[in-house]
């Protein structure tokens, strides 16, 4: 029951997000606007908010199991997850003071990469992962939207 309300409060505030920037100039294709990008961001955020509704209206509503409701102990839980915040926080401020030293592909690259390995991920899947969003969110906003990124002192 609660994942259909919040699926569904997600979904009305997704609607409020796109109705205000739509208020804003879109711009042309060749100049966005400072509406351009909030409206694409509460379009997908309005579509992932969709599919979750349509998700958690379909699954039947789970009846409470005691026994495996806690995998595992609650002090294990809560280290788990303090755990994963600490490797999170850590790994921005890693990014923040590597982005002017090695330059905005590399500080991606590693952020990404260590992030996923800290949340249990394999490596291989992880530095494939992590080249992919570097090379491509480089190319998005360094090639096509222009945004001056840094080189980083290293090899600028």
């Amino acid at each position: 029951m609660i994942e259909r309300v919040l699926a569904l409060a997600l979904l009305a505030a997704s609607g409020v997000y796109v109705a205000n920037a739509w208020m804003l100039p879109m711009g042309t294709a060749a100049r966005p606007g400072a509406g351009s990008y909030p409206l694409a961001v509460g379009v997908f955020g309005g579509i992932v908010a969709l599919a979750w509704v349509v998700l958690a209206l379909r699954r039947a509503p789970a009846a409470p199991d005691l026994e495996s409701a806690a995998v595992l102990p609650a002090e294990r839980r809560d280290a788990a997850a303090g755990r994963r915040v600490a490797i999170t926080a850590g790994l921005l401020i890693a990014f923040c003071w590597l982005l002017p030293l090695a330059g905005y592909p590399i500080a991606a690259f590693l952020f990404v990469a260590l992030l996923l390995r800290g949340l249990n991920a394999g490596w291989a899947p992880a530095a494939l992962i992590a080249l992919l969003t570097a090379a491509v969110s480089h190319y998005a906003f360094g090639t096509l939207l222009g945004v001056p990124l840094p080189a980083g002192a290293l090899f600028g």
